[in-house]
């Protein structure tokens, strides 16, 4: 598999896929370049010598200019490939000038320079993770999990955003560019104002291929106008999900502030994920009584992460540990429903989000969530919202 023929051939076909430089190096001698252009200049290979030197089977770094370069290497056969750099957003004139004169591209090279980002696609910094992910595989004849390994969307719990909240609350009593990413950023937006962080997880564990659209020159400015829009999204759509207006705009603002603090790029996109996070958790439990019981909680959570499987009352019993006739009594005692009609309930509002959201036919919705048929799944529907889901799809006035 990793004779130079195969090499040599995956690294074409990848780059005729995705369109972003590679440099295949053997022995520490550099042996293909992809595409060679024939540019004096390489925004790539000047960050090498960084990235070798962490002696990682995969590493990446991000510039000033927010570009991402990767490396995958193997020590035994001292096979090494390079790629980037990879934008996310593409880059302004003024941008173009800081890159000239921090790589030190003389002026007359700035028409090229300029030629390279016009041909060059855009890619989210997730996708970016995936083709490293993709070079591992075949330089390390291995597949890793490339959230796992590089930390991707560490889930921190905002526990320094949780205490100024704390404190202000004592004081004082959101393969193009993004406006045209309207379906993905509706889906995740009603995942937090469902309080569905599983989901949310889901979401931004795919490689989706949204792109911030241009709000300023400067990238950390841009960084952080994006989380501002953000923001904003996020606490109207917390808000409609049941979190108290005060603590919504209370949480908006120091999160904001919070971001104004940061000055990497990397920080402030990590920051905006985390804020979705801690927003939609605190939606999750607005909506459940404060009265309620632990089991009972774990019941509710168990049964809203796993709405795409065929649970039924003695799954979930199963997972906390109780006997099925207990917990079901303690349920329908404490929420005044039985729990057999939360668990339709909560695929039901799935299939609705999947009805509004994506382009899901019907029948992918209803097996994906474990109905008997795509028959009962268009009755017990309509049962519940008096209309079809073709109907549901098609009117929007009727949502």
């Amino acid at each position: 598999m990793n004779s130079k023929d195969a090499i040599y051939s995956f690294c074409q076909t990848l780059y005729n896929c995705i369109y972003l430089p590679i440099h295949y190096y053997k022995n520490k001698q550099l042996q293909l370049v992809l595409p060679n252009t024939g540019f004096p200049f390489d925004l790539a290979v000047p960050h090498l010598s960084e990235l070798v030197s962490r002696k990682q089977a995969i590493s990446y770094l991000a510039t000033k200019e927010l570009h991402y370069i990767g490396l995958v290497q193997n020590e035994k056969t001292e096979q090494m490939v390079l790629i980037g750099p990879v934008i996310s957003i593409l880059p302004s004139p003024e941008t173009i000038r800081n890159i000239m004169k921090e790589y030190s591209i003389p002026l007359e090279h700035r028409e090229q320079l300029t030629e390279l980002y016009q041909f060059m696609p855009v890619y989210s910094f997730h996708q970016f993770c995936h083709f490293l992910a993709l070079f591992y595989q075949e330089l390390l004849n291995d597949v890793i999990d490339i959230d796992t390994y590089l930390n991707v969307y560490v889930d921190t719990k905002s526990t320094s955003v949780a205490s100024l909240h704390s404190l202000k609350s004592y004081d004082s009593k959101e393969m193009e560019h993004f406006h045209n990413t309207y379906h993905y950023e509706q889906l995740y937006l009603d995942y937090i104002r469902c309080g569905n962080v599983e989901g949310l997880k889901k979401f931004f564990s795919n490689a989706f291929s949204i792109q911030a659209g241009q709000l300023s020159d400067n990238t950390i400015r841009q960084a952080k106008n994006i989380l501002i829009t953000a923001v904003t999204l996020v606490t109207r759509y917390a808000i409609e999900g049941g979190l108290d207006i005060e603590s919504a705009y209370q949480l908006s603002d120091i999160y904001i502030q919070e971001s104004e603090k940061l000055q990497n790029a990397e920080a402030i996109y990590q920051l905006q994920y985390n804020m979705m996070l801690d927003f939609t958790r605190r939606v999750a439990q607005a909506q459940i009584p404060r009265d309620t019981t632990s089991d009972i909680y774990k019941c509710i959570q168990y049964i809203k992460q796993h709405t795409n499987q065929a649970i039924s009352t003695s799954d979930v019993a199963a997972y906390v540990g109780k006997s099925r006739s207990y917990l079901s009594h303690c349920f329908k005692k404490e929420l005044g429903f039985e729990m057999n009609g939360f668990i339709m309930r909560c695929k039901l509002e799935e299939a609705k989000s999947l009805l509004t959201y994506t382009d899901k036919s019907i029948s992918e919705i209803s097996s994906y969530l474990c109905f008997s048929s795509q028959a009962y799944f268009q009755n017990v529907f309509k049962k519940k919202f008096g209309v079809t889901p073709n109907m549901y799809r098609k009117h929007p006035d009727v949502r």
